[in-house]
């Protein structure tokens, strides 16, 4: 009995074949992206790779209840988008958020980055998160400002210390962080990672984001506020009641593939 074609054995000469095949015919298919991409009939994909070293920190604070009514005339969000709360962690209640983020990426930005984000209806009616505001260690591009300027954004690991500074001076935000031997695991809600897949500006562009499980069922440990020291100067501070109700450590890289100003032209 002959073998079947998806069994064949693969000699020396075929792999080259097919090796040169690939390397054409993937690059024809390129070329033809990037001029639908340049007309305008199509997006671009881009990888976002957030690594695990230093860990990505979120820290999760409450806002406060006068600013929620507020808060997004405050901060002019357009009209299309209304505050609301969200589950963190699968177990607890809705609440009015917002988020500290720190972490390295590679691929489409590189360096160290920190965001504050909010989190909106959209549309749809569903749950998204809202960046109000991004610092980056190198120059990169946002939807808002066009170019974002290196600032001041230092986030490292030393032994089992996390230190993060954002900014510079009184209007910094500063956290030191030591990591005990043992850290509890915990879940985020589902609400929480799907509020991802569409990932706004205070202007309301949007980039769009495709995740795998590294995101989806993220490795996630719980820190406790007691085994840090956290000062905040920033504009933030008054937004939100004074300690987190969560400061969470990712516990592995995530990668993402993002279309940049996905809902621009």
């Amino acid at each position: 009995m002959e073998n079947s074609v998806l069994t064949k054995k693969l000699s020396r000469l075929g792999r080259l074949g097919r090796n040169i095949l690939k390397r054409f015919m993937y690059s024809q298919m390129a070329i033809y992206s990037g001029f639908k991409i340049a007309i305008g009939k199509d997006h671009p994909l881009m990888q976002f790779k957030i690594e695990n070293d230093p860990p990505s920190i979120y820290w999760v604070y409450r806002i406060k209840p006068s600013e929620i009514d507020n808060l997004a005339q405050k901060l002019r969000i357009p009209p299309q988008f209304t505050l609301c709360p969200i589950r963190c962690l699968n177990t607890d209640e809705p609440a009015y958020l917002l988020t500290v983020n720190a972490y390295r990426v590679s691929g489409l930005a590189k360096g160290l980055r920190a965001e504050w984000s909010i989190f909106v209806r959209d549309s749809t009616n569903t749950p998204r998160y809202m960046i109000v505001d991004a610092r980056s260690s190198t120059s990169s591009m946002d939807p808002v400002n066009i170019i974002t300027k290196a600032s001041t954004v230092i986030h490292k690991r030393e032994g089992n210390v996390i230190h993060t500074q954002i900014g510079e001076g009184e209007h910094a935000f500063t956290s030191t962080i030591t990591l005990p031997d043992h850290l509890p695991s915990v879940t985020s809600s589902a609400e929480w990672v799907t509020a991802n897949d569409y990932i706004y500006w205070g202007n309301g562009i949007c980039d769009r984001t495709f995740y795998n499980a590294g995101l989806a069922d993220a490795r996630q440990s719980l820190l406790d506020s007691k085994n840090s020291v956290i000062k905040d100067g920033t504009f933030w501070s008054q937004v939100v009641e004074t300690d987190p109700v969560y400061i969470l450590k990712l516990n592995n890289a995530i990668e993402l593939v993002v279309s940049p100003w996905e809902n621009v032209g």
